[in-house]
């Protein structure tokens, strides 16, 4: 007792002093496959960092093979977060998008070990140059994230995905090639990039573009199939595991075994400049990333020569582990590993002042080896305490109740410390996120056995996505996250005042759990991830959700925009929800803010919510608006004062984790000038990223949602117009078996309206009458604003109902229309003609053709986006689309 007594005085005493790292990234290997990979790492330095502009560029068999194969700390910046991609699981696009996109990288990055970092660049959507992309990001400022993450993570080698030509195929895949470059030469520049905002100077050692399976000329190549005995598996099976999670771009991947080679291209480079690319055979030529080199090293002048023989000893300790470890009886390392990973807590001490988390600031420079030994350090304290817990048989659970605590409230958390080891272990202390500080006395954990208690915890930061808002044209704002002071490590040393980039994304989390513990002699300080809400589900068995934050109070609409037409008196049902994640009873006074023209009904003056109860109610809205964009809104006062306005939607899938996007208790009432017959009526089966349908509804046409499936079995002659959303052929098999029951609905006499699809629209039998697109890339008109030229002045979709004019096309986002074909039928009518600037004229935007008695449609028009987006353009198009059939001699009604 007297020696652990004598411990935790000496861990106190250095306790002020302590910066605590991030915890290594949690990933799917457990017991002996998990050991046996930290074991191998221990002294391995070396860093990787790959960069490319989206989520899903990332070459997984190379990051998987760094990490995995050679615990090479490997990490992938994402210039973007995928925001203007397309979304095959769900309705989400936009920001909600790149949210989910967000998670399936860091689901990515838990199988195959790496890190993941990204700039505050917006995904505008598809580019066809690196010029056109460089019109919606600032370069010096997204240079500039570039160079804050190179500063923050100080890695050796540095991988583009891509070439930065116009093989890229993509403007943004260009640009990030070019940054990533870019930043090789200028990470150096304390003129261009002063050190205070954008963290200490780093030079990467090496530059290297990826080639995937490409074997180029000079390349290195690597067996990125190579078997390891102890996982089970080859690195590309779990490297197939990593990139099939991103499941919203539909990129699941077979496990294939057997070799399968991975290639990289040397382009620039600091060290064994003599030898040629051809002539090197690993991307670490000419770089020691020995952990012996670290003795070598100079850290401090005042404690070199004691620091030298720390880094020695626990090198020569390391190396006797790896040779000692036997899976099977892991506890026999237990004692060295203690004493590695105490010493290399206590080694940081020494480092000098510049590498702490107040770098930046002036006078405190730090040397290239300095950074180098720090960032070395810390990997290794990350590696040698989890390897200890493992070998140790040390689990920890940190467990609530509940998923959210109101702000303000307080909330039980349960910490259970399983001792399955053969050795006793003793608790010093725990820290919590949002806990007080309580005096502890150490206790005594037997083997076989536990360790049960209690915090309060307070406090937490919510858990929005924290880059969301506060965006300016095409790129996230510069500021931290509230997550990044959670664990205390989230600011990486040395880079001072820089942008949250400096962060990587898979080390914020909204609460923290730390324990102290004494092993084998040695106490070890480490995070054990983030406070957990645990539950069964009936179907897939226990789930894991991270403990958050969140308002006292939330209100929400069901949509954040209504179509309003100006054509008729306004009498419109909005549902209100209201719920409380409050501990104790809250009384509301609800307030509406309405325009001018509007008349609220059935708003409840106050409302008494009990703890945790949510609560519906419908406000009636009338009244009449002229064209243009409305706010209105509703929002909860007590009687203290305290206001709320907003609430979130929850976004589950189960490959990730919660995502909560948050909005005001407002939405846009969009009033649109708008005919629609009185006739039509409409069956939509649903496409990728497709919410079209419930604003049709909100214009006062009848819809009827379809499956697949269903087309086999409904009565179609009911429907004036059959749609079929963007993508369905190629989400959906069944469509396909069912696409002659569409067309003998459009030969009796109906309407069918195909969207936009991809290659699959080039199938026998998919369309009437065949197109062609362009390989391996389709034409777009992803400006905007390019100019829209009618072909055919009396076509009907451009005259009714709805009369389209210049301001139809004006105010679009992100695109005119994508996957355009190039070659088409002359069945087809094409009334439109759009280009990009320097581009070859294209027909295909829409395409009309008779089919039996009735009439089909197939267009690559951008409506899905237009009129979620609010563009006026958008729905009065679509009108006339869906009317395209009807008999226009049929009066139409007009309210008074």
């Amino acid at each position: 007792m007297h020696t652990i007594r004598r411990l935790v005085a000496a861990w106190l005493a250095l306790l002020a002093m302590i910066i605590v790292a991030p915890r290594i990234a949690v990933t799917q290997e457990r017991g002996a496959p998990a050991l046996d990979q930290m074991i191998r790492g221990l002294t391995n330095t070396g860093r990787v960092l790959m960069v490319g502009a989206h989520p899903d560029d990332e070459d997984t068999q190379l990051i998987t093979w760094l990490t995995r194969g050679r615990q090479v700390e490997t990490a992938y910046l994402s210039l973007t977060r995928g925001d203007g991609g397309q979304n095959l699981i769900g309705n989400e696009l936009g920001e909600s998008l790149g949210a989910i996109r967000t998670e399936e990288l860091l689901a990515a990055r838990r199988v195959d070990g790496g890190r993941q970092f990204f700039t505050r660049a917006y995904d505008f959507g598809f580019s066809k140059t690196a010029e056109e992309t460089y019109k919606h990001w600032d370069h010096d400022s997204l240079l500039g994230d570039v160079v804050t993450v190179i500063r923050a993570f100080r890695p050796h080698v540095i991988v583009a995905v891509f070439s930065g030509t116009p093989a890229d195929g993509h403007g943004h895949h260009q640009v990030s090639a070019l940054l990533a470059r870019e930043a090789y030469e200028a990470a150096a520049d304390t003129v261009r990039f002063p050190p205070g905002k954008f963290g200490q100077v780093w030079i990467p050692l090496k530059f290297y573009r990826g080639a995937r399976g490409n074997h180029v000329a000079g390349a290195i190549g690597m067996n990125v199939g190579e078997y390891d005995a102890v996982l089970g598996r080859s690195y590309s099976e779990i490297a197939s595991a990593s990139r099939s999670q991103h499941r919203s771009q539909g990129f699941g991947v077979l496990q294939r075994k057997g070799a399968q080679m991975d290639y990289v291209l040397r382009l620039a480079t600091r060290v064994n400049e003599s030898a040629s690319a051809a002539d090197e055979k690993s991307m670490f030529d000419g770089i020691d990333t020995s952990f012996a080199r670290l003795a070598r090293m100079e850290p401090s002048r005042t404690r070199a020569d004691e620091q030298r023989a720390r880094v020695a000893a626990v090198s020569a300790i390391a190396d006797s582990v790896r040779v000692a470890l036997n899976l099977r009886r892991p506890g026999s390392v237990v004692p060295w590993l203690a004493k590695i990973a105490e010493a290399a807590q206590l080694n940081r001490f020494g480092l000098p002042a510049c590498a702490s988390a107040d770098t930046g600031r002036a006078g405190t420079t730090c040397s290239q080896q300095q950074l180098d030994l720090f960032a070395s350090l810390d990997i290794f304290r990350q590696r040698s305490a989890a390897a200890l817990f493992a070998a140790a048989g040390i689990a920890v659970e940190v467990l609530a109740d509940s998923e959210l605590v109101a702000f303000g409230d307080s909330m039980v958390v349960n910490v259970n410390i399983y001792n399955r080891g053969k050795d006793t272990v003793t608790f010093v202390d725990a820290y919590l996120t949002g806990a007080r500080p309580q005096q502890q006395v150490p206790v005594t954990i037997l083997p076989d056995s536990a360790m049960h208690f209690t915090r309060y915890v307070r406090g937490l930061v919510d858990t929005r996505p924290w880059w969301v808002g506060n965006r300016k044209g095409d790129m996230f704002a510069a500021r931290r996250s509230p997550l990044d002071g959670v664990s205390r490590v989230a600011t990486a040393p040395g880079t001072g005042d820089a942008p949250g980039v400096s962060i990587p994304e898979d080390i914020r989390r909204e609460s923290d759990a730390t324990v102290v513990l004494g092993i084998a002699g040695a106490v070890i300080r480490t995070s054990v991830g983030s406070i957990i809400h645990r539950f069964a589900d009936p179907v897939l068995g226990e789930q894991q959700r991270p403990v958050g934050g969140v308002p006292p109070v939330t209100i929400e609409f069901d949509q954040q925009l209504e179509w309003i037409p100006t054509t008729k008196p306004i009498d419109r049902l909005l549902r209100v929800t209201v719920k409380s994640f409050a501990n104790a009873p809250m009384t509301l006074a609800l307030k509406a803010i309405a325009p001018g023209g509007i008349r609220v009904d059935s708003l409840p003056l106050s409302l008494i919510l009990q703890p945790r109860e949510q609560r519906e109610f419908f406000l009636r809205l009338r009244g009449s608006l002229k064209p243009g964009r409305y706010e209105f809104g509703i929002y909860g006062e007590t009687q203290d004062g305290a206001r709320y306005a907003e609430g979130f939607r929850e976004i589950v899938y189960a490959h990730i984790r919660p995502i909560r996007m948050y909005h005001s208790s407002a939405l846009y009432l969009q009033a649109v000038e708008i005919t629609v017959p009185p006739h039509l009526s409409v069956g939509y089966v649903q496409g990728v990223g497709d919410v079209v349908a419930s604003y049709l509804r909100q214009l006062g046409i009848p819809v009827v949602i379809l499956s697949p499936s269903e087309l086999g079995v409904t009565d179609l002659t009911r429907f004036s117009t059959i749609v079929v959303g963007p993508r369905a052929y190629g989400a959906n098999r069944e469509l396909v078996a069912y696409n002659g029951r569409l067309f003998d609905f459009a030969k009796k006499g109906g309407t069918l309206i195909v969207q936009y699809g991809q290659n699959e629209m080039m199938r026998p039998s998919v369309m009437p009458y065949p197109i062609q697109l362009n390989r391996p890339t389709a034409a777009r008109v992803t400006e905007e604003d390019a100019p829209v030229t009618i072909l055919d002045q009396k076509s009907k979709v451009l005259n009714w109902p709805n009369r389209i004019g210049d301001g139809d096309w004006a105010n679009w986002v992100q695109e005119r229309a994508l996957y355009m074909p190039s070659i088409i039928d002359p069945h087809y009518a094409t009334p439109l003609e759009m280009h990009d600037p320097r581009e070859t004229d294209n027909k295909g935007a829409v395409l009309i053709t008779p089919l039996g008695k009735g009439t089909y449609i197939y267009t690559t028009l951008s409506l899905f986006r237009q009129i979620p987006g609010g563009v006026p353009g958008g729905p009065r198009l679509f009108v006339n689309l869906l009317s395209a059939g009807l008999d226009e001699r049929i009066p139409l009604k007009v309210q008074p």
